[in-house]
């Protein structure tokens, strides 16, 4: 799979493609994209609240000015302050790449080519024909471990393949190795290649995981538990099923229920979806093109990341991989970068916090660059622009006209506030208030930013409000029914791997099974 950057999605020709290619068997092939553990159709994407596409007043207004005031919002989301911004809230980070480890599972976006340009000045919303018939998702969107086990990661036996870490031979700081940690601390990587999109690439199932260090250390510790449970006797499709149930207890019990409000993860559970229909399969827009991008608001400008690194900055972390060409003179991840988890989770303090989440984002990302580590043009490399062009693209409801559908919907069952004008604009600060006003957002407000202010407004930056938590609980736990593995097609079923609780399995549980804690 060619590397992407940021947010960008590959084109569905390529990817039909290469699946053919796939299917002919040919084997040594170098494919440019990821597939799924079967070479299947690709899957639809759809709207969780189709009936609000029929009234205009239930989207942005459709008009050059929208697009250009968009724009505007989204640079004017830019966190500048001198500390790496947002406050303490008592997430460990580690959940804020788990959380994109798990949107690089379930959604790959394929689009036709003849998609208009993101940015192009005259960009207009698609036709929902076009949307049903141009954008596909590539993922199987079980939460099924595709982009662990997708046929393009490479086995041994049935083992994993891991890669091997660069020696640096013992130079002292700040090339040291961190204690405990072993050879096995890289994914598998192709060899050097004069072509930047080929060139050291992780041999994974999604190498989109190799986007940044942290997921991508993510990924070696999954990679690691599917080997250590083969180690201890299991067999190849135990030990797959096995860590698939373990992945699913985390995203439910540990994940949803720190960055979601437990009332609404425990009903959905409890009392099956009220939102997403588990008679459809297909992949909420709703949730990928806005609500489950609430993640992109907790990243760090800089990281406690081991004893070399204290900080690491966002800009190393996102280029210190194959992702942009960057590991130098090494061929596979050096020594001195492997690491230290127990500064990511709650095991021990102090430990790294998420941002809180709110409106705005930190700088790094507001400075994207292309696969040769060089910043893109223009407007291209800011992460929030990009967001708002796309759902302003998709047709998204706005955030006013879903939470007015939810409250409808869900009376009786639970209170869903329809964040006001005053609270919008006192909620967020001065020139992003401006930039809502002058476009008439205050009214119609872009569904990802208003799960941001919602977020920020109602539980002071700690956990998504009602409208967020709705759609993101909604839309994991309902992709999770569909699964074959489902812990939730399966009453009985607890967690039997090694944990410090009896009865729950945490990502902390996750990394000490796998030996990188």
């Amino acid at each position: 799979m060619p590397r992407l950057p940021h947010g960008e999605a590959f084109s569905l020709e390529e990817f039909r493609n290469a699946r053919q290619t796939l299917v002919e068997g040919s084997a040594q092939t170098l494919m440019g994209f990821a597939v799924m553990a079967q070479p299947a159709d690709t899957q639809d994407f759809g709207f969780l609240f189709p009936e609000l596409q029929d009234d205009p007043e239930n989207l942005l207004p459709q008009r050059r000015a929208t697009r250009n005031a968009l724009v505007d919002l989204g640079l004017a989301m830019r966190d500048s302050g001198d500390a790496a911004g947002g406050g303490n809230i008592g997430i460990p980070s580690a959940y804020t790449y788990f959380g994109q480890f798990v949107d690089h599972d379930i959604t790959l976006e394929a689009s036709s080519a003849s998609l208009p340009d993101l940015f192009d000045p005259d960009l207009e919303p698609l036709t929902s024909a076009r949307i049903e018939a141009d954008i596909r998702n590539t993922r199987t969107a079980m939460l099924e471990l595709d982009s662990v086990y997708g046929m393009l990661a490479p086995r041994i036996e049935g083992k994993m393949r891991l890669g091997k870490v660069t020696d640096l031979g013992n130079q002292g700081e700040p090339f040291r190795r961190p204690r405990g940690k072993d050879d096995n601390n890289d994914l598998p990587r192709e060899p050097r290649n004069e072509d930047p999109k080929l060139d050291r690439a992780a041999r994974i199932g999604d190498p989109r995981n190799d986007e940044n260090l942290i997921v991508a250390q993510l990924h070696v510790a999954f990679l690691r538990a599917h080997n250590e449970m083969m180690d201890r006797g299991a067999s190849r499709e135990i030990a797959k099923r096995r860590l698939r149930r373990h992945y699913q207890h985390i995203v439910i019990h540990d994940f949803l229920r720190r960055i979601a409000n437990t009332d609404i993860v425990d009903d959905v559970v409890r009392n099956g979806n009220r939102i997403f229909p588990e008679d459809e399969f297909f992949m909420p827009l709703e949730f990928s093109a806005a609500a489950y991008r609430f993640g992109h608001s907790m990243i760090r400008r800089d990281y406690e990341f081991n004893i070399n690194f204290q900080p690491a900055t966002l800009d190393q972390l996102f280029t210190f991989t194959a992702m942009s060409g960057q590991l130098g003179d090494n061929d596979t991840l050096p020594e001195n970068w492997i690491i230290q988890w127990e500064n990511f989770v709650d095991v021990d303090t102090p430990f790294n916090h998420a941002r809180r989440m709110d409106t705005r984002l930190v700088e790094p990302l507001f400075e994207l660059t292309d696969l040769r580590g060089r910043p893109l043009p223009g407007d291209r490399k800011s992460l929030a622009v990009r967001n708002l062009l796309r759902g302003y693209l998709l047709r998204l409801p706005t955030g006013q006209a879903v939470a007015r559908r939810l409250r409808n919907k869900l009376e009786g069952v639970r209170e869903v506030t329809v964040l006001g004008q005053n609270q919008i604009q006192n909620g967020v600060d001065r020139e992003q208030a401006r930039i809502l006003e002058a476009a008439g957002f205050l009214q119609r407000t872009p569904l990802w930013y208003y799960v941001l202010a919602e977020a920020a407004i109602l539980t002071e930056g700690r956990k998504l409000g009602p409208v967020g938590s709705t759609i993101v609980a909604e839309t994991l736990i309902g992709l999770l029914r569909r699964s074959q593995d489902s812990i939730l097609n399966a009453p009985d079923w607890q967690p039997s791997l090694p944990n410090e609780t009896p009865g729950e399995f945490t990502l902390s549980d996750l990394l000490r099974f796998a030996g990188v804690l």
